[in-house]
């Protein structure tokens, strides 16, 4: 039985002889399968790290953010109820109230997100702040600027700070203010706005889009109106429109990229415009709230996906495919451990022959010691054999046979040229050694003694 891991071995890792052709033609259609198999596997691992690196990447899904300013006043009626002299005393320097109830007001700014149709509580998704999709907040307060300073409140996003339901700007007054809040929205992507009204109508973009989105829009007007240049496939010749955007007939395509500064930039804020009212009561709702779109991170992926547990499988295949070795590596052993066992019981005579002669033969591999004992024995054989100063190349091969099959036998060394033998090899070895000590003397230069 051959071992295991030629069992394994692929059949597209096999390679035939190169003149097998001539003999099997048949065997033109094995190469084929194997060339196709190769491309089927190059596809099956370049499909694999995509699915990978799509189950990797964060899925956005987009949802509704709505928003509602409203604000707070607090003290107004003991403003109203005084006279002129009365509020002219309140305010201090720098027009501040200098009175602890004095009138205020709180603009409040908040937002949260709106549940998809026919989603239940149990369905509900985790719940997300306001601030998560907020990059900065400028809130500018249309008020005297000779009697308040602080006129301009501005928020941005601190990795050290936590996300929040609202914001609240305080200020003291007893007059309505009229206010003007930009908000600049958080998105997955850097979101970009295109300042070139030609451009914008030539590639069809509404509203902003990612400098990747942007590039790929001009590559498919470029590739639909056959814009490249025949000899040289990286320039482009601009038609009226794109020659009119970029200044230039000609343009290089790898270029492009560097020269996004120009048509791209940041979107605009949004702006809310809101009146803070304090004299409606102590609180006011705006008429209206304000709905954007945002992109909300998908913390958990349908189970029902195809693709949701992909790693999950290529784990638990490891592990099986693991487990079939371990249990072919029995089986393997097993077989070998019956065969064993079957040929003893047959024949036990022949088969101690048989397993002595391998052993004898391994033995003699590791102590790298082979030919010693058939040389002795040979020798002996050649001394005793009264024609061995005649002696053929059949006749020496057959004393060879001869020797290797008396070695094995114990009573070999009970015969009475054994001794004979083991001195004629100590004779030779020694011999040997003796010639090779004289011709180390004879290769030393002789030395001579100084005057």
């Amino acid at each position: 039985m051959t071992s295991v891991n030629s069992k394994r071995k692929r059949l597209i890792e096999k390679s035939l002889p190169p003149k097998i052709e001539t003999y099997i033609p048949e065997s033109r259609l094995f190469m084929q399968l194997q060339s196709l198999e190769r491309k089927l596997d190059a596809k099956i691992v370049r499909k694999r790290l995509e699915v990978q690196e799509a189950l990797g990447k964060p899925v956005y899904k987009k949802r509704i953010l709505r928003v509602f300013v409203s604000n707070l006043a607090a003290n107004q009626a003991a403003a109203a109820g005084g006279n002129d002299e009365t509020d002219a005393e309140g305010k201090g320097a720098g027009g501040r109230f200098d009175s602890a109830e004095a009138p205020s007001w709180t603009l409040r700014i908040e937002g949260r997100l709106v549940d998809p149709p026919g989603t239940s509580s149990k369905a509900r998704l985790p719940a997300h702040k306001f601030s998560e999709f907020i990059n900065s907040m400028v809130v500018e307060l249309e008020r005297d600027p000779e009697l308040y300073a602080d006129n301009v409140v501005q928020w941005r996003r601190s990795a050290a700070e936590c996300d929040v339901d609202g914001f609240e700007v305080k200020r003291r007054g007893d007059e309505d203010v009229k206010t003007k809040i930009m908000l600049d929205i958080r998105t997955a992507t850097d979101r970009f706005k295109v300042n070139s009204p030609i451009l914008r109508e030539l590639l069809d973009i509404r509203g902003t889009i990612s400098k990747a989105g942007f590039i790929m829009k001009l590559w498919q007007y470029i590739k639909l109106n056959s814009l490249q240049d025949s000899e040289d496939p990286d320039q482009i010749r601009c038609d009226a429109g794109l020659r009119q955007a970029f200044g230039s007939p000609v343009v290089s395509f790898t270029a492009i990229p560097q020269m996004l500064h120009v048509f791209l930039t940041r979107p605009d804020p949004l702006v809310i415009e809101y009146t803070v009212r304090v004299h409606e009561g102590d609180f006011h709702m705006g008429q209206y709230a304000f709905d954007i779109e945002v992109e909300v991170e998908e913390l958990a992926r349908q189970g029902a996906g195809p693709l949701a547990n992909v790693l999950t499988r290529q784990r638990e295949l490891a592990h099986i495919q693991s487990q079939l070795t371990q249990k072919m590596q029995e089986i393997y052993n097993a077989r070998s451990k019956r065969d064993f066992l079957r040929n003893f019981s047959e024949d036990p005579v022949a088969f101690t022959h048989r397993w002595i002669d391998n052993q004898t033969k391994d033995l003699e591999v590791i102590l790298g010691d082979r030919r010693h004992g058939l040389e002795a024995a040979l020798s002996a054989i050649m001394v005793a054999d009264s024609t061995s100063q005649e002696m053929t190349s059949e006749r020496k091969h057959a004393l060879e046979k001869e020797a290797t099959k008396w070695l094995k036998e114990s009573a070999l060394y009970d015969e009475p040229w054994a001794e004979e033998a083991v001195f004629h090899y100590l004779s030779a070895k020694t011999q040997e050694r003796m010639q090779q000590l004289l011709q180390q003397q004879q290769q030393q230069p002789p030395t001579t003694n100084g005057a």
